[in-house]
């Protein structure tokens, strides 16, 4: 077949589109993201404190390494880890075989810092003490961790007692890079939905969680002057209900987008179970920075139900969430 002749200008149209495509495409592909997660691993350290599948099963550390490696997270919110004492600087020994695996099975570095919690005095709940603990981790080849962890002030509540934010607020700043991005990340384990037995009032955890964020709402012009930074990112086990909307109001008030508004079930739930999969684990992100405007939240759970069983007995009751930010020039840094 003879071969087909180019005019001129077809040559020319043609040469002109394949040298523009690859600084289009070159554009998009640079502008790098970041994962941040939140996930409520269990009663890590307490096997005995687990329920139903994960009952007296401890989390092996190559399970759960594996597990955070897939859901390709560069920096984690934890809550309900067990600490070994209650000794400052918190460690966990469970904690620290997960990190290591990290670094042994997909050669990721990684650091944590665990917060405190309200104490109890009597000697026989110590185990209370030292379970459930918040912290972050964060892969150090990705985020450098900047000065010291801050204790948002928030104090008890008269009306509810020593349970008032049991699991206290802590904020731990990042930087992505010099000149980049940097974010506040606050780590957070609202009050469970287990009330007082004494108390009548079916809305009293919902009351109690409304008002842990209000508290830190008055908190939070304090947070942003601290750290220099609007960039601030609460998230965690939240325990908000489904159509619970006046709770993430509280902070949508304040400036936040809820990334699970939708009430996307974050626990593990298959079948016709009794306690369905709620919308517990959520991210609140701030509205007006560009640098979250492609956050979208993500359950990272399995569809096959022999899997999700395979999570609840091997893992968690949760699963782990996350989205993904920008990394941008950064926008605080002057103030």
């Amino acid at each position: 077949m003879p071969r087909q002749k180019t005019s001129l200008a077809a040559t020319l149209l043609l040469c002109f589109a394949f040298s523009i495509t690859p600084a289009i495409d070159a554009k998009s592909f640079a502008e790098e993201t970041l994962r941040v997660g939140a996930w409520n691993i269990e009663w890590l350290g307490f096997p005995d404190k687990r329920s139903s599948f994960g009952k007296n099963t401890p989390q092996k550390p190559t399970t759960v390494a594996e597990y955070i490696q897939e859901c390709k997270v560069d920096i984690l919110a934890l809550e309900e880890i067990g600490v070994d004492s209650l000794e400052t600087p918190y460690k966990s020994t469970q904690l620290q075989a997960v990190m290591d695996a990290m670094k042994k099975e997909y050669d990721q570095s990684w650091e944590y810092v665990l917060f405190p919690k309200t104490e109890y005095k009597s000697d026989t709940e110590e185990w209370i003490s030292r379970g459930q603990h918040c912290g972050v981790a964060w892969r150090t080849d990705k985020v450098t961790k900047e000065g010291d962890v801050y204790a948002v002030p928030v104090g008890a509540n008269e009306k509810f007692g020593i349970k008032f934010f049991e699991r206290r607020a802590n904020a731990v700043k990042f930087s992505l890079g010099s000149g980049k991005t940097d974010l506040v990340v606050v780590p957070v384990h609202l009050k469970s939905n287990r009330a007082d037995d004494k108390e009548k009032d079916p809305n009293f955890t919902a009351k109690q969680r409304q008002a842990e964020l209000t508290a830190f709402v008055e908190q939070l012009s304090y947070l942003k002057s601290h750290f220099k930074d609007d960039d601030i990112v609460v998230l965690g086990d939240t325990n908000i209900m489904s159509g619970e909307t006046k709770t993430a109001e509280v902070l949508v008030a304040a400036g936040f987008v809820d990334l699970n508004a939708s009430d996307d079930g974050t626990t593990v739930a298959w079948g016709k179970s009794k306690y369905p999969s709620a919308p517990f684990d959520r991210s609140f992100v701030p509205k007006d920075q560009p640098e979250f405007k492609v956050s979208v939240h993500k359950t990272h759970k399995p569809d096959d139900v022999e899997k999700m069983k395979d999570h609840r007995r091997q893992l968690s009751d949760h699963y782990l969430i996350s989205f993904d930010l920008t990394i941008m020039n950064d926008d605080d840094g002057s103030k």
